[in-house]
């Protein structure tokens, strides 16, 4: 991000220039000290994108980490170069946003009549770029999104709840799904950096078991119908590629005790010691073996089994696991895994 030719550093001009522009026009009805500083600042970040020395640390001259310069453009210095309390600062800020991410997740009193659910999000450092949400209409149909953003750290936690606020908005409007994704992926476009997308997967669960799903780049969902399993591959580029996107959406006829089962790739590409990957197979041979009985015992079991693999090799990316059951006729709950 330190070379002029790169088209994120120019977006990242434009934001300070317009930046400045703001505060000079504050400037002229109040002369602030801390607005000065904050003006002088500006001024320094674009001298340093001039001298094609942006988004390199002050101290070691190190490229600075990329997340945190999109979520702020002023930072000087590399982790490895802030002050003690800068230190304090981050790690604050860090575990306050992490806190703000658990409250962003499904409510523990969620209910719908007509489907059990349970989930599992976990992070791999404080904050997550996972997204997992559930979501009732009036007319008792459930929509859920799973999705991964692309990247790590504050830049994917930050596009994370954008995403999030984003379907709250839209979701209540009723639209369609294919023009649900259509709208989300065209806010999303426009509010991103070109690099920036998530893959996801966003469904409608009726109450008479009628499936709908859109999967837009993510990893293939699993459907349990008895001893049956199949796969709802991705038939869509990621979210937020393009302004204008279509979307194929795949439809579905659960019968009682079906089970549809979302996750993200850091439970699919998890690894234990020897590089072997968990795979979907690891998955799928949960799920043939009766454990989708029951949404809450899947995901236990996943847990356990993932755990069981990786044998003390730590968790290298976020892990997100939801599992939705059709239910009819009876109170279905769900709970936090």
């Amino acid at each position: 991000m330190a070379t002029q030719s790169n088209p994120e550093v120019h977006l990242v001009r434009d934001e300070l220039l317009a930046r400045r522009t703001r505060i000079a026009e504050v400037l002229g009805k109040n002369q602030s000290a801390s607005l000065l500083r904050l003006l002088d600042d500006v001024d320094e970040a674009l001298n340093r994108i001039e001298l094609g020395t942006y988004g390199l640390c002050e101290e070691c001259h190190d490229p600075i980490e990329r997340d945190r310069l999109i979520a702020d453009p002023l930072t000087e210095f590399c982790l490895d170069h802030l002050t003690s309390s800068q230190q304090r600062s981050l790690e604050q800020d860090l575990q306050l946003a992490a806190k703000i991410q658990r409250g962003l997740l499904p409510g523990q009193d969620f209910k719908n009549p007509h489907w059990r659910i349970c989930y599992h999000y976990q992070p791999a450092q404080v904050i997550s770029g996972d997204y997992c949400d559930l979501i009732t209409n009036g007319d008792e149909t459930l929509y859920f999104v799973v999705g991964d953003v692309a990247g790590k750290g504050v830049a994917a936690a930050l596009l994370m709840s954008n995403l999030h606020a984003m379907f709250r908005a839209l979701i209540p409007a009723g639209l369609g799904l294919r023009e649900l994704m259509a709208r989300a992926s065209r806010v999303f476009c426009q509010s991103t950096l070109p690099t920036q997308y998530a893959t996801l997967i966003c469904g409608k669960a009726a109450r008479d078991g009628q499936l709908e799903v859109c999967n837009a780049g993510h990893v293939p969902a699993v459907l349990a119908s008895g001893s049956q399993l199949s796969l709802i591959e991705s038939t869509d580029l990621p979210l937020g590629l393009f302004g204008e996107q279509e979307f194929a959406i795949t439809t579905r006829e659960l019968r009682a005790g079906d089970t549809l089962v979302l996750y993200t790739d850091g439970i699919s590409e998890a690894y234990n010691a020897d590089g072997t990957e968990y795979g979907l197979d690891g998955l799928k041979s949960l799920l043939s073996s009766g454990v989708f009985e029951h949404p809450e015992k899947f995901v236990e079991s996943c847990r356990q089994h993932l755990s069981d693999f990786r044998s003390g090799t730590p968790r290298h990316d976020d892990e997100t696991l939801l599992a939705l059951q059709f239910a009819p006729a009876q109170q279905a709950r769900w709970g936090a895994a």
